[in-house]
């Protein structure tokens, strides 16, 4: 069986489900599973392709993926299309407006930096049109907190009338550094990381989420080193993942704020006994789909090699557990 990039795989071992986006060495690949916004390295023994978006022939010519649609989707799109996919913390991106409705567009198009807004340009955008905004460096895009899209749309004679279009998109630095954000579209020959406008919030709602994300970000940044939950005996601390056990509430956080927390409190709890030689602690992660137990091997595989690690008490924990002895 061969994986290439790009094909959707899922794990045997785990619920777990992904595409490839980079090839590690002959017998493991990198799966960037969109769900929870990471990518962690997979054997290819431990893989299924569910979708490839490569024919059979010798020239391996790339088809369409699924998720492109080559008919119209009557919608307007913001589209960032990277110079150096394979270098994408140092590329440059190219901003593109994407008019793929049957209607011509008058837009305005600007930044926002957090105090103030600075126009781009503005104009028509005819139907099936994708119109340049400007290229910028990674370091600009730091500094630009929002764009800033207006539209209207209109036509000559007879037309049905559609809701205008004003939003603020704030385009997520982590997101775009990782390969699985990106997806091949008819508009351009590379890859690109793509937004619908017409369905995103406007103006107070997304300043709404912002605050909402300002207020998790700040509760976990307050966050100290969690305490051990149980102290069992032959001095073995026990931490237990579960997000019940660490919150009260997950009011208003998505699965990839849930996962972040979790392993803040995992990288915590190392980094309070770091020092501790030959302290044995148990993290309890749960069976579940896999996710956490996945990335928490791979952190311990990379970030802590001088750590030793393995399966808990199976008596015990069954499955869902995994103990770190600090070496």
């Amino acid at each position: 069986m061969h994986i290439r990039i790009g094909d959707i795989v899922r794990f045997i071992s785990e619920k777990l489900e992904g595409k490839v986006t980079g090839l590690i060495d002959q017998n493991t690949v990198n799966v960037y599973c969109e769900e929870y916004g990471f990518e962690i390295p997979a054997s290819l023994n431990d893989l299924v392709v569910i979708q490839s978006d490569f024919n059979t022939d010798t020239d391996r010519k790339v088809r369409p993926q699924t998720t492109v649609v080559t008919a119209s989707t009557d919608s307007l799109y913001l589209a960032l299309v990277p110079e150096n996919f394979q270098n994408l913390p140092e590329s440059r991106y190219e901003i593109y407006l994407i008019n793929d409705t049957g209607l011509t567009c008058l837009y305005a198009a600007g930044t926002y930096n957090g105090e103030s807004y600075s126009a781009l340009s503005a104009g028509n955008c005819n139907p099936d049109t994708a119109l340049s905004l400007g290229v910028y460096s990674r370091k600009e895009l730091d500094r630009i907190k929002a764009f800033h899209i207006q539209a209207i749309f209109y036509q000559k004679g007879k037309y049905s009338p559609r809701q205008t279009v004003d939003v603020h998109i704030r385009l997520s630095q982590t997101s775009l550094c990782k390969t699985g954000s990106y997806q091949h579209t008819k508009w351009f020959e590379n890859m690109a990381f793509v937004r619908p406008l017409d369905k995103e919030s406007p103006l107070q709602k997304e300043l709404e989420e912002t605050d909402i994300t300002q207020a998790l970000k700040e509760k976990k940044e307050s966050t100290s080193a969690p305490k051990p939950q149980k102290q069992i005996v032959n001095n073995i601390i026990e931490i237990d993942l579960h997000i019940n056990e660490l919150l009260e509430t997950t009011t208003g956080m998505e699965n990839k704020d849930i996962l972040d927390y979790q392993l803040d409190v995992f990288h915590k709890t190392l980094e309070k006994y770091k020092l501790r030689k030959g302290q044995k602690i148990v993290f309890i992660h749960g069976k579940g789909d896999g996710v956490l137990r996945q990335r928490i091997l791979w952190e311990l595989q990379t970030k802590y090699k001088r750590f030793r690690h393995q399966d808990a008490s199976f008596k015990q924990y069954g499955y869902g557990a995994t103990m770190v002895i600090i070496k």
